[in-house]
């Protein structure tokens, strides 16, 4: 059998209105049902990437969550450890642990290397847990607490110089509003 087109001099070839009407409504139909399921899949489309963009962010902040609790551990693990340079909270405590000769040290040298990494520690571990929870009261306290405790080390550092160096300004804040010291001029953001 083969088709072809309907040759216009036959009536009897040629399609009622009945049947061309019912052909433009299933036609008409199908288009709109198309167009129905293009909308419906650029929906699902946009849903997915929305659900995928959430889950990266949960799974980034998951990720510092993560972070600023294992230094946190770490840095009272080394606390438990080193009890000397948990808190040489005045200058007299400060200078006895940089002139002291540490046992520990094969070099002869004194706690200033040990108090050295344990400050880098501090700095990291406050970085981190600033930017977990910027504004957590419970994490605020703990690290204010640490400042304090570090604040002879803390001067000492503004004096020598590498201060700006070695704290962002968000940290800068907190500290400048700890030691009761003018706030950094930086942006916090």
């Amino acid at each position: 059998m083969t088709f072809a087109e309907p040759d216009p001099s036959s009536p009897e070839e040629m399609p009622t209105a009945a049947e061309e009407r019912s052909w433009l409504r299933s036609t008409a139909f199908w288009a709109v049902l198309g167009g129905i399921s293009s909308l419906l899949t650029g929906l699902t489309t946009l849903g997915a990437v929305i659900v995928g963009i959430e889950q990266l962010r949960e799974s980034r902040e998951l990720s510092l969550q993560d972070a600023a609790y294992t230094s946190w551990n770490e840095l009272n693990q080394a606390s438990l450890a080193n009890p000397e340079l948990a808190c040489p909270d005045t200058d007299a405590k400060l200078q006895k642990l940089l002139t002291t000769a540490d046992p520990k040290s094969a070099t002869g040298g004194t706690f200033q290397d040990r108090y050295t990494a344990y400050g880098n520690l501090v700095i990291t571990t406050s970085e981190q847990v600033l930017q977990m929870a910027p504004n957590d009261p419970y994490w605020r306290f703990r690290i204010e607490e640490r400042i304090r405790c570090n604040a002879p080390a803390i001067r000492f550092l503004q004096r020598e110089g590498t201060y700006d160096r070695r704290y962002s300004c968000r940290l800068r804040h907190v500290i400048a509003e700890v030691l009761r010291q003018t706030p950094p001029a930086c942006n916090t953001g």
